[in-house]
């Protein structure tokens, strides 16, 4: 299933490194996961059992009582009726077979 997955870094201040800290850190870690489609937004997909690890290793890296991560599951059904605007294009989920 495919997956959409936003998040919000609370900063305190301008140069506030510990956040600065944890926005790298959930950038890193979400990009193993997914396609960076904004600046804080990615398309994932992924089965149950690797929504369960992503949260888990999310709940590591930010701060749950400041920072925001929102993870929406988008159905077959909706990802088609995506509209885009500008650059990019609609993920696509191909068949495959594992070997």
């Amino acid at each position: 299933m495919i997956y959409i997955v936003a998040y919000d870094i609370k900063f305190n201040r301008v140069n506030d490194k510990k956040a600065a800290k944890r926005l790298n850190n959930l950038s890193k870690l979400l990009q193993n996961y997914g396609l960076r489609r904004q600046k804080s937004l990615f398309e994932c997909d992924f089965d149950h059992n690797k929504l369960q690890e992503l949260k888990k290793a999310i709940r590591q890296v930010i701060n749950t009582n400041v920072d925001s991560i929102r993870i929406y599951p988008l159905c077959d059904k909706c990802l088609k009726k995506t509209i885009i605007q500008g650059i990019g294009e609609i993920i696509e989920i191909k068949p495959y077979e594992v070997i």
